[in-house]
């Protein structure tokens, strides 16, 4: 008999979605298209890649607004409480080659995530750093490996992007994006879920 057991409480849920229907190519063309649009884009954690002006899930009719739709619709939403009121807005990252974004929160949302629209291997990884990197440093760096991997208590949790898959986590989770050593364009749409009526 084993009396040694490993609880886990308040864990940080990142909820995962991979479509099963993904329309990449209509997807990749309407990204680049908005860039045509609008070559100079907005400046926030990117260095070196594109970011969009931002769009509302509900306003805005196009195929980004459908597709993330679903997927939230089958993800995080079956899991909030359904009389929240939700908005989404959501923008398109373009990484060239040797771009990435800097480490950072978004300080005016609830939860935030990425669908990933295109990526190439070493196209830049999402870094997730743990919440208690400050206060558990000594924790965190003492586990062994075994217990790392079991626990998924780590200082960062990388993500590889991948065509097709929908992360949100907490928008209060420090994220950022490793630079882009690939060839080819990294595109991903990010968004922000605020939620509103919460007693």
């Amino acid at each position: 008999m084993n009396d040694y057991t490993v609880k886990m409480l308040f864990p940080t849920c990142i909820h995962e979605y991979v479509y099963d229907d993904f329309d990449e190519k209509e997807l990749i063309n309407f990204c680049y298209k908005q860039k045509e649009e609008n070559p100079d884009g907005l400046f926030n954690s990117n260095r070196g890649g594109w970011h969009s002006p931002f769009f509302n899930l509900i306003k805005d009719d196009n195929i980004i607004s459908k597709t993330l739709s679903k997927g939230l619709g089958k993800s995080i939403f079956t899991s909030i409480n359904p009389n929240l009121g939700v908005n989404v807005q959501y923008w398109i990252m373009i990484n060239k080659p040797n771009s990435y974004n800097t480490s950072h929160t978004h300080p005016d949302a609830h939860l935030s995530g990425v669908m990933w629209i295109k990526s190439k291997k070493n196209s830049g990884d999402l870094l997730l750093n743990n919440p208690f990197d400050f206060t558990g440093y000594v924790e965190c760096h003492s586990y062994i490996d075994e217990f790392k991997k079991n626990t998924a208590f780590y200082p960062t949790y990388k993500f590889e992007p991948t065509v097709g898959k929908l992360l949100t986590f907490p928008s209060s989770l420090r994220h950022e994006v490793a630079i882009n050593v690939s060839k080819e364009d990294r595109i991903a749409v990010s968004f922000n879920i605020r939620l509103s009526d919460i007693n």
